[in-house]
């Protein structure tokens, strides 16, 4: 298939379709396999929340129930994926990653389908997918693998796409049922895996509805649409409230993953003390993630151009047309995107706390900074071939792409954050030493409990299941802190557990507990900082 044959909405679209996923499969491979720890090139993916996750998922298959029996504060399909790739590997990450490439592809095809919408060549989205993968999971927010923030990433990036495409194609008109259905579906599957990021899918669903009552001029269809939008989360509860009423835990999810979401992690700060801190929050997460703020910012700066020539006219006469290097702006596309990135931006930063991951999902606005280098690349063809985009350029659209993805791979190599970690060797990490150790010890089905810190994966290489409902040191609230150390407590002085392991401390109250091994670990990522692992086992009787 001549892929430059054909132009997007067109009969041949479902093959253009097959070929550009199978374009962005090959890129999410070649872009995970560099930049997620969860990759066959790291010894393994130490980053405790993603062991807590698969520990919580793999539990799931032998009846364990998230926030009753186990208790974690990620939604349950963040949970659910952890659960399937625990199906192809139950002691490595081996199935996260293979997750994790679907989930670049998702994500990857999506900004392909919004480069479309602006770019007048059919080669060009092509050539650039790479650059817009290269940027988005080299980041140092992408952090280790596998986090909530991934996940819920391509379906911010799709819903990205219905908006953008909505609103540069069909605005006036309104918005299909259908459309605002598919919209609400992908706000749910969001809320199942971390609702921090929701702050998008309301931008989105307000821009609809007010798009529907100036715009089209359609009061009913603007209040219509947000019940059908509703309706489309409300779908995604179905597998929820069937998984946690036939296991009598519909209280525990709503207590867990919403309550203690909402008032274990938010800090009280007044109107001006939460700005600022939105302020610190945002600039430390810029100077840390250069590159994608970069890109960013010349996309928003380009459509600011663009937006303001919309408003000065144009010489009929001239020869060499303005959009040839500027794309032809509505006033209200301007105003979605900069709706969809100010509240998404804003809900992730507002409850005052941010980790270095939580920011993730502001990348997919990467892909408008790509788009206006691949129109002004493009406009720099046409201005040297007037006869248009010809089968010139489609010679060497496949060469073309080889190179960029080569390039982009290289790139990646040399710029994630993650890649120091490939020269840590499995007979080097202290968790299989602590793994060989328990595996040896001669106890059937061992007892394991973490404390001090999130699961610092030995759950996992050992493919055993917690015991304690606190199975890892939770950061909470200072109140619900004492009741987590006080049940953990409780296994250790009643000798329910057979190991201990404790993270940067000592464990306490483990008299009845041998220290059997003890090891620190330097981070490549950032050497002044080094961890302690401790390793008890409980006294022979």
């Amino acid at each position: 298939m001549n892929i430059n044959s054909k132009k997007y909405d067109t009969p041949d679209e479902r093959r253009d379709g097959l070929f550009s996923f199978v374009w962005c499969l090959i890129t999410g491979a070649v872009i995970m396999t560099i930049c997620s720890r969860s990759s066959f090139l790291y010894a393994f993916n130490i980053w405790d929340d993603s062991n807590s996750y698969f520990t919580v998922g793999k539990s799931m298959l032998s009846g364990m129930v998230p926030y009753r029996d186990l208790f974690d504060q990620k939604g349950i399909f963040q949970y659910s994926i952890y659960m399937l790739a625990s199906l192809i590997s139950r002691t490595t990450f081996l199935g996260v990653y293979i997750i994790e490439i679907l989930a670049c592809t998702m994500a990857l095809k999506a900004a392909f389908r919004i480069m479309q919408v602006y770019l007048r060549s059919v080669s060009m989205p092509y050539i650039l997918t790479p650059v817009v993968g290269m940027i988005v999971y080299t980041s140092r927010c992408f952090y280790w693998g596998g986090s909530a923030e991934e996940f819920l990433f391509p379906f911010i990036m799709w819903e990205m796409y219905i908006s953008i495409r909505h609103f540069k194609e069909n605005y006036p008109e309104p918005m299909r049922y259908k459309r605002v259905l598919v919209g609400g579906i992908l706000a749910g599957c969001v809320f199942h895996i971390k609702f921090n990021s929701l702050g998008f899918f309301f931008a989105w669903m307000a821009m609809v509805f007010f798009a529907d009552i100036i715009g089209a001029k359609a009061v009913k269809k603007a209040f219509v649409s947000c019940v059908v939008f509703l309706g489309g989360m409300a779908i995604t509860f179905i597998p929820g409230l069937v998984y946690f009423g036939m296991n009598n835990a519909i209280v525990d999810w709503g207590r867990v993953y919403i309550y203690e979401n909402v008032f274990g992690y938010s800090k009280k700060l007044s109107f001006v003390e939460r700005m600022a801190v939105i302020y610190d929050k945002m600039t430390d997460h810029i100077y840390d993630n250069k590159l994608v703020y970069l890109t960013i910012f010349i996309g928003a700066l380009y459509f600011t151009v663009a937006l303001v020539f919309s408003f000065i006219p144009e010489d009929k006469y001239k020869l060499i047309k303005r959009d040839i290097v500027v794309i032809p702006l509505k006033v209200v596309e301007y105003v979605n995107i900069a709706m969809l990135l100010g509240f998404l931006t804003l809900i992730i930063f507002i409850g005052g706390v941010s980790i270095t991951y939580y920011p993730f999902p502001i990348n997919g606005f990467t892909v408008f900074g790509v788009t206006v280098i691949g129109y002004l690349l493009e406009g720099l063809y046409l201005k040297l071939n007037r006869d248009g985009f010809k089968d010139e350029l489609t010679k060497l659209t496949s060469a073309v792409m080889i190179l960029m993805l080569l390039v982009a791979g290289i790139t990646a190599y040399n710029i994630s954050p993650n890649v120091s970690y490939m020269k840590i060797a499995k007979n080097d990490l202290w968790l299989y030493h602590f793994r060989d150790h328990v595996l040896s010890s001669g106890i059937e089905n061992p007892k394991i409990i973490n404390e001090n810190g999130f699961d610092a994966g030995l759950y996992t290489v050992t493919d055993t299941l917690p015991v304690c409902y606190y199975f890892q040191t939770q950061t909470v609230n200072a109140e619900h802190m004492e009741k987590v150390l006080e049940e953990q407590k409780r296994f250790t002085h009643e000798k329910i557990v057979d190991f201990v392991i404790s993270v940067n401390k000592p464990a306490e109250g483990v008299d009845d507990y041998d220290l059997v091994l003890q090891e620190d670990f330097i981070d490549p990522w950032d050497p002044n900082q080094t961890a302690t692992y401790y390793l008890y086992q409980k006294k022979a009787e």
